[in-house]
């Protein structure tokens, strides 16, 4: 009879534990995106050279690249099925920004990530704001 008690409990839990974890890992996904907007533009100053950063909705990736050496990879970030995240929707408006040592970016940017049910917005302006819409 407990048996059965608990197992009816764990039953109605469950559906509220894994809606609550995946939007825990999307909420921390953006807050990787922004942080990898962040990172560009420290790398940018810091180097004092422009920096692109590149976001790849296949493979679910963010690459950071140095902009004058185009095929000098600072950093990749993963954000597919085989990273902690596990985000199953990811798209961005532009594929690649341009950034530039003083924090300016040459377009805006807008990352979208999501699983289907729940989603997060990140976005880059031209002056270099990174706001992450909730």
């Amino acid at each position: 009879m407990v048996l059965l008690i608990v197992a009816t409990v764990i039953g109605a839990l469950t559906p509220g534990v894994v809606r609550t974890i995946s939007r825990a890992r999307i909420n921390r996904a953006a807050n990787v995106v922004a942080s990898q907007f962040y990172l560009a533009q420290s790398m940018a100053g810091r180097q004092r050279r422009p920096v692109t950063l590149t976001v790849d909705t296949t493979t679910k990736t963010i690459t950071i690249a140095d902009g004058v050496s185009p095929f000098a990879t600072l950093t990749v970030r993963q954000f597919g099925s085989t990273s902690e995240f596990r985000i199953t929707a990811f798209s961005a408006s532009r594929t690649s920004v341009y950034l530039l040592p003083n924090g300016m970016a040459n377009a805006a940017d807008t990352v979208s990530l999501g699983d289907g049910t729940y989603a997060q917005r990140v976005c880059v302006s031209r002056a270099g704001q990174i706001r992450i819409l909730r």
